[in-house]
């Protein structure tokens, strides 16, 4: 039952609360890692026990003084009276000493396309300056909208990286795609095996600002960096995104997906066309599939301020792939 209650709270969250919407690899250490998590329904608490039998690290739950009422549209007014007066639940004393860990996986679903009131009280009480985040969420199928930029201005002095999400209905069998994500920021599992993979350097020069990236492994990016450096003409669109034909179709084996997250590079195999997002929309959804390539590192605000069209050149940094 709470299952479903969650599932048709972030449904109507979404559509009647929302907002508008929209790092070189690290290696955490499972011994001063924590995975920290807020969970109405037991989705993300599912995703979070995964999480920790590959990594290793200990659970702890973040939990509200009062808890939410398990009446559905009880719930909603509660959670739209806390969005629009800016609310944040007192939460309990956490079971752990934040201090001893160097590295926090901070999971939670997403509420009104951004991260529930819960999650914001514990951050507004915890910077976590210095630690390392690696955010991951889970939702109704609206993907993780703000949540991670969010944390990122709630943390000014952590260094947040690339975030996971998936359906709530899905994270029973989280495993699988969780080992993808922890490839991706090179962690390792707690079996020993590695899971890390080198990820490509980037440097991209769009009129006259100096961005740094850096590219995946798929085979999209792989045949990207074949072809660096590269030169695209690119138009804004929608202030989301620049997007400009590569002339030369990528050999791309993905089925790519029609959503985006903030800093993703992309290829669109419909068009021919690479883009950098930089700010999620109200209309987070894309006509077309693009392929995640890899992510802008640095930060996104230049990105917001050039002119509608320019032209980006896409380079390997040498210095920072060893080259």
């Amino acid at each position: 039952m709470k299952d479903i209650l969650v599932t048709l709270l972030g449904a109507l969250l979404t559509f009647t609360l929302a907002l508008p919407c929209s790092g070189a690899p690290a290696s955490p250490d499972s011994g001063r890692s924590l995975i920290l998590f807020y969970s109405l329904s037991g989705n993300t608490r599912l995703a979070a026990e995964a999480l920790s039998r590959l990594t290793g690290a200990p659970l702890a739950e973040i939990k509200t003084v009062e808890p939410y009422p398990d009446d559905f549209h009880a719930v909603v007014e509660q959670a739209r009276q806390e969005r629009s007066t800016g609310y944040r639940p007192p939460i309990l004393p956490l079971s752990v000493d934040l201090d001893d860990y160097d590295t926090v996986y901070l999971g939670f679903p997403i509420w009104s396309n951004s991260i529930p009131q819960p999650m914001a009280s514990f951050l507004s009480e915890h910077h976590l300056e210095g630690k390392t985040i690696l955010p991951f969420c889970t939702h109704d199928g609206y993907g993780p909208g703000r949540s991670f930029r969010v944390v990122g201005e709630y943390c000014p002095d952590a260094r947040v990286l690339p975030g996971f999400d998936m359906l709530g209905s899905e994270a029973r069998d989280a495993e699988a795609k969780l080992k993808a994500w922890l490839k991706e920021v090179n962690v390792a599992l707690s079996d020993g095996t590695s899971s890390s993979s080198e990820a490509s350097a980037l440097v991209i020069r769009m009129n006259g600002v100096e961005l740094h990236g850096e590219l995946n492994d798929s085979s999209a990016a792989r045949e990207f960096l074949r072809r660096l450096p590269v030169t695209v003409s690119m138009t804004g669109y929608g202030g989301r995104e620049y997007y400009g034909d590569l002339g030369e179709l990528l050999n791309a084996t993905e089925e790519g997906r029609l959503r985006f997250d903030d800093g993703d590079i992309t290829y669109c195999p419909q068009n021919n066309t690479v883009a950098i997002f930089y700010a999620q929309t109200s209309c987070p959804d894309l006509t077309m599939r693009v392929i995640p390539m890899g992510r802008v590192t640095s930060p996104l605000d230049p990105l917001s301020r050039m002119p509608r069209r320019v032209t980006a050149t896409f380079s390997l940094n040498s210095a920072l792939s060893g080259d």
